[in-house]
């Protein structure tokens, strides 16, 4: 596949100033209802399996997974500049997400040796596993705390993070956010199988078909019990493969009909709902091993 780099650099920067100057229109993965869906599925799956303080902080943690999206109400300012990228990963400008650096300067530098413009790709694993070890830090410090005011404050930073850290995971399940054609075909690249270049399809695939048609009650059922994670990194690029693998099958889906909000289709439907429960169950697996590896010795190299 073919990418004029500088020139699509251009036609996403574009897109992104206008999607973050029109507040009505939510500029990254699943939209408000999604994302919180996301988060409560999460500790519902999770609670019993966290410290107390999660499950009582519920609300926190829900309101928090939409957090990063309500940044960019505040207009094109130096913050929304540099979290933008935090959004996604545009695959296709560098190959396989297995292949991807350990973490994101090695990346960064790598991307400078391609001629890939730095704030095009997108840094989403990183952000998720960044925000990893923030929640592993925050639980270690709450474990370890020497006053009940050190106990407070790091329980207050370990739902913090962990509510942030949704917005990121749940960015990842959606397809769209993890290629070029994150809105409409890209023209950038071939379409021999004419697919749709609608750029209202992102908007209308994450928020309006979730807001009218997805119910947390479909998606409960799709989320599994969470269980440690080996290789946090590793499980992460897995997991944004496997949301990058559903780029062709979104589209086919979406030539037969199947994302019309005024009209919701079964095949449709189940689409969005298993990827919205594939993130509450990776949601869940993150925080419960960060919960673990908090418990024990901290390694001499990093896992993640």
């Amino acid at each position: 596949m073919s990418v004029n780099l500088v020139e699509f650099a251009v036609m996403r920067a574009a897109l992104s100033i206008l999607l973050v100057i029109s507040i009505a229109v939510p500029a990254a993965g699943w939209g408000e209802k999604g994302h919180l869906m996301v988060n409560r599925l999460a500790i519902e799956a999770a609670a019993s399996k966290l410290p107390e303080f999660m499950n009582a902080s519920r609300e926190h943690l829900t309101y928090n997974g939409f957090e990063p999206d309500r940044w960019e109400q505040e207009g094109r300012i130096q913050l929304n500049a540099g979290q933008a990228p935090e959004h996604f990963l545009d695959s296709e400008l560098w190959g396989p997400i297995a292949t991807i650096e350990a973490n994101r300067y090695a990346f960064m530098e790598k991307l400078i040796e391609r001629k890939v413009p730095l704030d095009d790709i997108g840094y989403l694993p990183y952000a998720i596993v960044e925000n990893y070890g923030r929640l592993r830090s925050a639980f270690r410090q709450w474990r370890n705390a020497k006053t009940p005011d050190d106990r407070e404050s790091a329980r207050a930073n370990a739902v913090f993070y962990a509510g942030l850290m949704g917005h990121y995971v749940g960015d990842g399940s959606q397809p769209l956010h993890n290629s070029i054609h994150y809105n409409g075909w890209s023209d950038r690249a071939p379409n021999p199988k004419n697919y749709t270049k609608d750029r209202g399809l992102h908007r209308r695939y994450e928020s309006l078909y979730v807001n009218s048609n997805i119910d947390i009650s479909a998606v409960r059922s799709k989320v599994q019990a969470p269980r440690r994670l080996d290789d946090v990194f590793t499980s992460i690029k897995q997991y944004l493969s496997q949301s990058f693998s559903e780029i062709e099958p979104l589209y086919e889906f979406e030539k037969s009909g199947e994302f019309k909000p005024e009209s919701p289709r079964p095949k449709g439907s189940e689409f969005i709902q298993t990827q919205i429960g594939r993130a509450a169950t990776m949601l869940a697996n993150l925080w419960y091993t960060a919960w673990l590896e908090s418990g024990e010795p901290i390694p001499s190299s990093s896992r993640e």
